[in-house]
């Protein structure tokens, strides 16, 4: 029995001195892979973290991201894309630059394009008159029209139903015409809410191979795609991208829906139903999600030295992203702790911290603790600062002239 006991751990030490023999020498090979390979892993040199597009997507938690932005630029006064009035870049048609030639700020130098658009990345070139660092963010397309079906009550009623079920239950009665099912709630509300913010053509939403050609052009033009589901893991490439430091990126979860406005489940018939109809939202998506594995793998080979790589993949030791994620969450949990003295629904909040829909949840802050305000601040109240910063450079290039 002894001597079994014995042998056994004889073999064990033998696989074991064998195993991390063979490790070193991997890290070994793995050192001198060729120079000109290693500076493809190398991360890149980037234009600026001070100019940059993002596309806000409908429903896709892109108000934290634009929180996020808002924040960053104020605080280091820079020129946020405003149009003439509202919230809006564009809406039916594709973003033109020219739309902003009646606003009092066109001659403007503009850093940051973030507002709700079509994009059109040739148009937001031209406006930001250099190319620069580009991004959008992407979610479930399911859980869009769904959200996006109880955010705003009216859709109901353009559609001519009562919940999602009844939705359902419509894009499956083949006595509606394909024309009702595809019209879009104020010009540009609807199915592929992504695709169509994303530029697409409502024409080739059931054209797989037209779709895949689009979703090749704009792999092309951004240089990250967020998921929204992946939030933290998102934020930290997009700080990684525009070399900011993890401070720039923590955050409230802002806009979320009432609890009372979230759905009853879908049953697995009629999530298929509704994928097959966001067809192209679920190709998009698809895409983009696994180009996010890749993206996230990139970094934690971009963040470790070969042999920490190597050691995470076979022993499961924290990834870069892992670690770096963990940070986030807990400045995420002590900015609440510190900052947040209740969450309301935003009927009840007022100023500078009310947005513009009631079925959304938001924060009474704490201000007697300094720039927590920011935190929560709403779009209508940001937009306000901003329109009033680029008045102030127009009127001061007025006097200078």
């Amino acid at each position: 029995m002894f001597g079994a006991s014995v042998l056994f751990n004889h073999r064990l030490c033998k696989k074991g001195f064998f195993l991390a023999i063979t490790c070193c020498l991997i890290v070994l090979a793995i050192q001198r892979i060729p120079s000109q390979y290693s500076k493809l892993l190398q991360p890149q040199k980037y234009i600026s973290s001070r100019k940059f597009a993002f596309l806000k997507s409908h429903k896709c938690a892109s108000t934290v991201v634009e929180n996020i932005i808002f924040r960053f630029a104020w605080n280091n006064k820079l020129n946020v894309v405003l149009p003439t009035n509202g919230n809006y870049l564009s809406t039916v048609e594709l973003f033109n630059h020219t739309s902003l030639n009646t606003a009092k700020w066109k001659d403007v130098n503009f850093d940051i394009f973030c507002l709700h658009s079509r994009w059109n990345k040739k148009e937001v070139m031209a406006l930001l008159r250099e190319e620069v660092r580009t991004f959008t963010i992407v979610r479930d397309p399911i859980e869009v029209f769904v959200s996006m079906f109880y955010f705003q009550d009216p859709v109901r009623e353009f559609y001519d139903v009562k919940d999602i079920h009844d939705m359902v239950n419509s894009i499956q009665n083949t006595s509606i015409s394909y024309s009702a099912l595809n019209k879009r709630w104020l010009g540009f509300v609807g199915r592929n809410q992504m695709a169509w913010d994303m530029g697409l053509s409502p024409d080739i939403f059931d054209d797989k191979a037209a779709v895949n050609k689009e979703i090749e052009r704009l792999d092309r033009e951004f240089d990250l795609v967020m998921v929204s589901n992946r939030m933290e893991e998102s934020l930290i490439l997009l700080k990684h991208l525009l070399n900011w430091p993890l401070q720039n990126v923590i955050h409230l979860n802002l806009n979320r829906r009432k609890p009372e406005k979230w759905t009853p489940s879908l049953n697995a018939h009629e999530r298929k139903v509704l994928s097959e109809w966001l067809a192209a939202d679920v190709q998009i998506f698809e895409h983009f999600s696994r180009r996010f594995d890749e993206r996230v793998a990139q970094f934690n080979w971009q963040q470790s030295t070969p042999s920490t790589f190597l050691m995470g993949e076979l022993f499961n030791f924290n990834s870069a992203m892992k670690t770096q994620r963990q940070l986030l969450e807990k400045a995420n949990k002590e900015l609440y702790k510190r900052c947040v003295l209740q969450e309301v629904g935003n009927e009840k909040l007022s100023g500078k911290f009310k947005e513009y829909n009631n079925n959304i949840m938001g924060f009474i802050i704490n201000e007697e603790q300094q720039g927590c305000d920011l935190y929560s601040m709403s779009e209508p109240a940001y937009l306000k600062l901003f329109e009033h910063l680029l008045l102030s450079r127009v009127s001061n290039t007025s006097v200078s002239n």
